[in-house]
């Protein structure tokens, strides 16, 4: 549910509430009775787990101030291509 903050035209006072959305908004000042009016607030944001906020694009920065990045647990399977793979070239013998 949306944290929603309120001012008291009258006395200036914040007041914030808890509402849902089909909430009716508070009229009414707790603190003196006078008229409230709802004030537009930046959210508070908290970026959690990986991404590019947490660990950067480049993995020179994290080199160099000596972070190690957990190796990728995901494998994604080969492509299918229409031309066929060169053969591999066979191995010298060798002599005992």
């Amino acid at each position: 549910m949306p944290l929603y903050e309120y001012e008291c035209k009258t006395c200036h006072k914040h007041t914030e509430k808890i509402q849902k959305f089909s909430d009716p908004e508070i009229t009414v000042c707790p603190h003196c009775g006078g008229e409230l009016e709802r004030v537009i607030s930046a959210p508070a944001i908290s970026f959690k787990g990986g991404g590019w906020f947490a660990d950067g694009y480049g993995s020179a920065k994290s080199a160099a101030s000596g972070e190690s990045k957990p190796a990728a647990t995901e494998s994604k399977p080969a492509a299918a291509s229409s031309t066929p793979a060169p053969a591999a070239a066979p191995a010298p013998a060798t002599k005992p």
